[in-house]
């Protein structure tokens, strides 16, 4: 996959201005990946430990799932849930004690991966408003949009989402901390992908394929897809529309 532009050094001006930017995420075929727009968001600091210290004792849903090989996807249903805070998160991905780390502690970290996803930045900060202005959508097209409607997806090394299509949508996704590798299979593709509303979410349609492990012999037309495969770095934006197809993410650590 190609990005768009290249990162502007301090002082330059970014590859595109914010009408471009919109014409091509509305226009693209493809999915797009924008380089040296976000190096001036305040939202670009949102490490771990930065968000440890604004959040402090908040508490969020997690949900944990097994590292192992499998064939099969990993489903929600067939995952833990837990509510702990970030702070117990970072002690847990670090290996800190068992007390630091309350309720990560039942999982062992080399076996186990942790997802929070789709928390809403509105919620999170409803006592600290100003952290919206920290993310600014303007700059690419779309005037008035901070970080109110947007949400916040963290993950551990090995930690991934199902194979899925969005019925809806147009997403705009700024990696801030790590990478996340993501596999984008045009809607052309569908069938290869074996598709099914098991487990039924209203919004998405998932693959019965791992499509980064599959099952040859029982998805055996899986192999005439053909993935967008992009690993996201910070400050990096995908733009990637449901009308563009399927999308798994993993986070790469």
């Amino acid at each position: 996959m190609e990005p768009a532009g290249r990162g502007a050094a301090d002082g330059e001006m970014k590859p595109f201005n914010p009408q471009a930017a919109r014409d091509l995420i509305l226009a693209a075929a493809r999915p797009v990946v924008f380089l040296g727009m976000t190096d001036d968001w305040p939202v670009t600091r949102w490490t771990l430990p930065h968000l440890c210290h604004v959040l402090q004792e908040q508490t969020l849903r997690f949900r944990i799932g097994k590292r192992k090989e499998d064939t099969e996807p990993q489903f929600e249903p067939q995952c833990d849930y837990i509510d702990g805070t970030i702070r117990q998160f970072q002690d847990w991905v670090s290996g800190s004690s068992h007390e630091a780390s309350g309720p990560f502690f039942r999982y062992d970290p080399a076996e186990s991966w942790a997802y929070a996803d789709y928390k809403y930045l509105a919620l999170l900060f409803k006592d600290q408003p100003e952290m919206l202005q920290e993310v600014s959508w303007e700059d690419f097209g779309f005037p008035g949009r901070d970080g109110r409607d947007s949400t916040l997806w963290i993950g551990s090394r090995g930690a991934n989402t199902p194979c899925h299509i969005d019925s809806y949508g147009c997403n705009l996704v700024l990696q801030v901390q790590g990478r996340k590798r993501w596999h984008l299979f045009p809607p052309e593709d569908t069938a290869y992908l074996y598709p099914t509303r098991i487990p039924y979410e209203e919004s998405s349609i998932f693959s019965k394929v791992n499509v980064v492990n599959p099952n040859w012999q029982r998805y055996p037309g899986f192999s005439r897809a053909r993935p967008h495969v992009v690993t996201l770095h910070p400050g990096q934006v995908l733009q990637c529309r449901a009308a563009l197809g399927w999308q798994l993410r993993e986070v790469r650590g």
